[in-house]
């Protein structure tokens, strides 16, 4: 099994406005899919990592998230301890569960992070 990690930054609005199903929904957009498997479907550009581990791929989760928590409201990235947080997101992985984070950022941005288990 490996681990496709996909980023996404762009504005709230693309992520979570009324056209988000229009926008998101189009596979050829770089823009966070409505489903969570379509990642996969999206441009290639839109992969930032393949991962062979779950571990590995944890550790992409961490560095990103950690690289945006400060743009994040307080409680989006205090609220769950890094503990909770990635070890859920390790456990999930081991059982070739996908994952799909999103997160809206100071200044009307948002992220999205996901990692799709490919088998």
């Amino acid at each position: 099994m490996a681990f496709h990690c996909y980023l996404w930054h762009g504005d709230t609005a693309t992520a979570q406005g009324p056209k988000r199903d229009s926008l998101c929904g189009d596979l050829s957009l770089a823009t966070p899919p409505v489903l969570t498997r379509d990642w996969l479907r999206k441009p290639q550009s839109m992969l930032q990592r393949k991962a062979s581990t779950p571990e590995e791929a944890v550790n992409w989760l961490k560095e990103n998230f950690d690289q945006h928590a400060p743009k994040m409201a307080h409680t989006q990235a205090t609220s769950i301890s890094p503990e909770d947080r990635f070890g859920s997101a390790l456990a999930d992985l081991h059982s070739g569960n996908d994952l799909s984070w999103g997160f809206p950022l100071l200044g009307s941005k948002y992220l999205a992070l996901a990692v799709i288990a490919v088998h």
